[in-house]
């Protein structure tokens, strides 16, 4: 990391206005840069299947630059702050639509445990501090489109805006974690709603882990409530619960699980349904759904990890069974394999693989099963 350095403090000062706290600030982030091959069939009469092969940014980890830092108070208090930027490796464009898109939160934490405000990750995520599917993702295959844990869930994987959250100390292994965003989402063109009204897209959430040597779980409910304006075309609470963890054996192996029931979900076709998206939405376009839409159902997944000729070799299944507001059933499995390899403290390359297939059926019957699959390998680098 690069504490104390002139770069931080010189990127620092730009946004803190003073170097009083310059000792406390860190800049950090990471570059993930590989290449991407995608198979995809859509199984649409009159449709061919699809080949691409591309130059890719984080298939594994998303790329990103952050600054942080923190200041004693004294009497066991602490303020802390995180500011965090994503970016395409592949090509420099900024993501997320917005400076520090992935987080920008300050924090005050003592012997009451740490309350934090602003944008930042959710419990149902990998990211940040708090993300909790860590214990549970197998692959950590992110950004994939043939293959990941977010594919066989409902959860948005991602972060909301104008949030509070709480994490508790930790007792005897145990810790617990509370979340509500006032507005998910304020820079969405369709996002109009006022802010901690009923008319906006608001989200709340519960969690516990627990953590006792080589043994790991989590429970995570979250509800979405749907705004009036935000979200007018549905009335209902969107609803996930997951539980699930991991244990390591003495050999090294550690097996992951979970699984997932989930009701009134709104999905994101572009983000989630992968290689079958053309078929998902070619599909359910005659029901006028264009997509997912809101759906009931469940979803599961095995996973391990194995120390294995220097590196971590990686293997996972799973599968999502659920029914959407316009009696579309979708049954969806997919597998994938693979390899992390450390240069370094703060260099890997990673390869993974993966095929994916979704039956699709609506109300009279009518089926069709896209499917395909992904191979990426690339570079990623700490700094």
């Amino acid at each position: 990391m690069m504490k104390k350095t002139l770069l931080a403090l010189s990127v620092a000062g730009a946004f803190i206005g003073t170097a009083s706290a310059a000792p406390q600030i860190e800049l950090y982030g990471l570059i993930n840069t590989g290449f991407s091959y995608v198979h995809s069939d859509s199984d649409l009469a009159g449709e061919d299947a699809k080949d691409s092969f591309s130059m890719e940014t984080g298939k594994e980890f998303g790329s990103r630059w952050g600054i942080r830092g923190s200041e004693d108070l004294g009497n066991g208090l602490k303020v802390s702050f995180t500011l965090e930027s994503g970016f395409a490796s592949d090509t420099g464009a900024s993501e997320q639509s917005r400076l520090f898109g992935r987080e920008s939160h300050v924090d005050l934490s003592g012997s009451f445990g740490t309350v934090s405000f602003g944008l930042m990750p959710i419990f149902g995520s990998v990211l940040g501090a708090n993300g909790l599917f860590r214990a549970i993702d197998p692959l950590f295959a992110n950004y994939t489109v043939g293959f990941g844990s977010g594919h066989a869930t409902a959860s948005m994987w991602t972060r909301v805006d104008n949030a509070v959250s709480y994490r508790t100390p930790t007792f005897a292994g145990l810790t617990g974690y509370a979340m509500y965003s006032f507005k998910n989402d304020s820079v969405g063109a369709s996002k109009t709603g006022e802010e901690s009204k009923a008319e906006s897209d608001r989200y709340a959430s519960l969690a516990l882990r627990y953590l006792n040597s080589n043994f790991e779980a989590i429970l995570v409910a979250d509800t979405t409530l749907y705004g009036s304006v935000d979200s007018p075309d549905h009335s209902g609470d969107g609803v996930t619960v997951t539980l699930g963890g991991n244990y390591t054996f003495g050999n090294g192996l550690k097996m992951i699980v979970f699984g997932q029931y989930f009701k009134d979900q709104w999905i994101n076709t572009a983000a989630r349904a992968g290689v079958t998206k053309d078929g998902v939405q070619g599909f359910t376009h005659t029901a006028g759904t264009g997509g997912y839409g809101y759906n009931d159902g469940w979803g599961a997944s095995v996973g391990v990890n194995y120390p294995m000729l220097g590196g971590v070799a990686k293997a996972q299944i799973a599968y999502r069974d659920m029914e959407n507001s316009e009696d579309y059933e979708f049954n969806r499995w997919f597998v994938a394999l693979g390899y992390d390899y450390s240069l370094s403290k703060r260099t890997s390359v990673y390869a993974m693989a993966g095929y994916t297939q979704e039956k699709i059926e609506n109300r009279a019957g009518d089926d069709i099963t896209p499917s395909g699959g992904e191979f990426t390998f690339g570079l990623l680098h700490r700094f």
